[in-house]
């Protein structure tokens, strides 16, 4: 079930735990934007079984004020570690819980260095699986992403002309979303002709646009902190017999996984549905990535959609389906829907379909 922004300190601390005496250091900014509304640069959020409290800097003064709610709020003259160990001696803390996939080994040391009889380790984590949860607030800020990206690129259709450079297309991809009111890229745009959309996370360069290229575009924007995720290939006048089978085998993949995904399967036996399809198209080898990932505030975030995961996938996680084929020297084709599961099957969140553009 979706946890509502009103009530996400609440979860977490039910899925803590915690006893009297522990707490609970959340240092990685986007679980602290998720559980207070914070979207400063520098702040912990520190939970303990009745006690919650943000600490950030004067920069951050009223900010802090503002999106925080009722959250109790500390600023700190000096450094964030100093704040931490002020509140927890304060809270008489025993044990603090770190984010362990989140902080440095030097935060680490500074911490046990200054709390000499409060045990600093890592601790159970449920912030990525709270979050891959999406509730209405978070489903509805995506969709608007979303549809901001496909018109982005149903207007960048009309701009390819020979001569223009794969840089010339992202600058454009990314000022079309600022233009619609995205406060950014969602992550740096993926333009890439021919031979090097064979590299499947290639950088936009100075290649220029040609007769018979190949065009892969993987892009999206922003919206109140949540992100879109779309890869869409095209070709620019004629193509071969190679593309078009590549393309159709890519685009039977998306179909297959879109068809069978649903809450309760594994990211592993998702990831294989596609990866079958490919196998039996003659390009298994040739599909060189994981199928997907969960997006919200980050544009990768939990769960995974590969074969590394074993774990069910969760009722009402958004996560992206994109096959791909990669053939060095020749070209690459990916194309890419974010989808929300469901315990019997998953709604796509595109509105535009996969059929084969030509320009």
């Amino acid at each position: 079930m979706a946890i509502e922004g009103s009530n996400r300190l609440h979860h977490l601390r039910q899925s803590l735990a915690l006893n009297q005496g522990q707490g609970f250091l959340v240092t990685h900014l986007p679980d602290i934007r998720w559980v207070s509304g914070f979207t400063g640069s520098n702040a912990c959020l520190m939970v303990s079984p009745d006690r919650a409290l943000l600490i950030t800097d004067g920069r951050y003064t009223e900010q802090a004020r503002l999106e925080c709610g009722d959250l109790p709020v500390h600023i700190v003259s000096a450094s964030l570690t100093d704040g931490i160990v002020q509140i927890a001696t304060e809270w008489g803390l025993e044990q603090m819980c770190l984010q362990g996939q989140h902080v440095s080994w030097a935060e680490v040391s500074g911490l046990q260095t200054k709390l000499k009889r409060v045990v600093v380790e890592d601790g159970p984590d449920p912030l990525a699986h709270l979050r891959s949860v999406k509730d209405e607030s978070e489903l509805s800020a995506i969709k608007k992403a979303l549809a901001m990206t496909e018109e982005v690129f149903e207007e960048i259709l009309d701009v390819f002309e020979e001569g223009l450079t794969e840089l010339d297309i992202a600058a454009e991809i990314d000022y079309r979303h600022r233009q619609k009111g995205a406060s950014g890229a969602a992550f740096d745009t993926i333009v890439a002709f021919s031979e090097n959309a064979a590299l499947p996370h290639a950088r936009p360069g100075s290649r220029s646009l040609r007769r018979g290229d190949i065009i892969l575009m993987d892009f999206g924007g922003v919206v109140d902190g949540y992100h879109s995720d779309m890869t869409r290939t095209v070709v620019f006048g004629r193509s071969d017999k190679d593309f078009l089978e590549a393309y159709e085998a890519v685009r039977s993949a998306l179909l297959k996984a879109t068809e069978r995904a649903a809450a309760g399967m594994t990211g592993e036996q998702l990831d294989g549905v596609a990866r079958q399809v490919l196998t039996e198209h003659g390009y298994g080898s040739a599909f060189s990535h994981s199928l997907g990932h969960g997006v919200g505030l980050e544009i990768h975030e939990s769960p995974s959609v590969s074969r590394r995961n074993v774990l069910p996938l969760p009722e009402g996680c958004i996560i992206t389906i994109e096959p791909g084929v990669y053939l060095p020297g020749h070209f690459g084709v990916r194309i890419e829907n974010m989808v929300q599961l469901q315990s019997g099957g998953c709604s796509t969140l595109n509105r535009l379909g996969t059929d084969l553009v030509r320009l």
